[in-house]
């Protein structure tokens, strides 16, 4: 009963955050949004669900047909999988690597996006997959190096226990190695989500929809809800690492951040999104790791 009622509140939450994404675009964009149906709109984004479902999904005849179907249903999976290490959720679900653990069933939505565009058969899919293979490398470097930095810093991998040691004072603000890493970790988290400025599996101005070029309907949906998950996965993430799990607080002020870099920030080209990520962000999260041990030794 309790994995429906979760699964129930991330539907809801991915109603609300589609329409708060789309009237924040209009904001920046100096219009209204959707408006017209329901209440200021409220309803627009249950009716373009309900279109989705009444889409008639096809499969390309060049695609891997097993691999096409599996992709969609492992991405949510994955994302939902990762949420049983969320101490609100499941008290005790913690563990000395429960951090690394979440991490790393988390990357499989990844896996099932890369699956998803290689078993299309189309071009256009088929780039956004390698894409998003060579941004997969660069942030998991990244996130690789500050673990190091959270288990250097904490002595634990454990996201209870980590929570437990801020509470006189906020992770990101005990030390000089965890205040660049808690910067590092919300650049990186846009990387993991795979949105703009750094979605390169999809860049709909060069590959169309890149990566679920060839999905529709259903499917096309269980990937756009995993998508917006990661997002609050990262969120929640960072929260309880850097911010002393004020989840109320953390939580949907980084959402809104990543919804305003979105759609106020120009997209990066790829060789563009790929330097940054090897050039600056590997030496900086090693420079913050470093920090950190001469932080811990003194």
């Amino acid at each position: 009963m309790s994995g429906i009622v979760a699964v129930g509140c991330l539907l809801m939450y991915g109603l609300l955050a589609v329409y708060v994404e789309r009237k924040l675009a209009a904001w920046i964009q100096d219009r209204q949004g959707p408006m017209e149906t329901g209440p200021y709109g409220l309803a627009q984004t249950l009716a373009d669900i309900l279109k989705l479902l009444r889409k008639q999904e096809t499969i390309p005849a060049a695609a891997v047909k097993g691999l096409f179907l599996f992709a969609p249903l492992l991405a949510l999976a994955s994302v939902v999988a990762s949420l049983a290490w969320v101490p609100f959720l499941r008290p005790s679900s913690g563990g000395e690597y429960g951090l690394w653990l979440a991490l790393t069933v988390v990357s499989l939505e990844a896996v099932a996006l890369f699956l998803g565009g290689w078993a299309s058969g189309s071009k256009y899919a088929f780039l956004g997959a390698y894409r998003l293979l060579v941004l997969v490398l660069a942030y998991e470097l990244v996130l690789g190096l500050l673990l190091l930095l959270v288990v250097s810093h904490y002595g634990t991998l454990d996201i209870a226990a980590i929570q437990s040691m801020q509470r006189p004072l906020w992770g990101i603000l005990q030390s000089p190695g965890m205040f660049l890493g808690g910067l590092l970790w919300v650049g990186v988290g846009l990387m993991v989500s795979h949105r703009a400025p750094f979605d390169l599996p999809e860049t709909e101005s060069e590959l169309v929809a890149g990566a679920l070029t060839e999905y529709s309907g259903f499917r096309f949906a269980l990937f756009m809800l995993a998508e917006y998950i990661v997002m609050l996965l990262q969120a929640i993430w960072v929260s309880y690492i850097f911010l002393g799990g004020w989840l109320w607080v953390g939580v949907p002020v980084l959402i809104l951040g990543q919804m305003v870099v979105r759609w106020a920030w120009p997209r990066w080209r790829p060789d563009q999104a790929l330097l940054l990520a090897w050039k600056r962000g590997i030496p900086l999260a090693f420079v913050a790791w470093v920090l950190e041990m001469i932080y811990v030794k003194m």
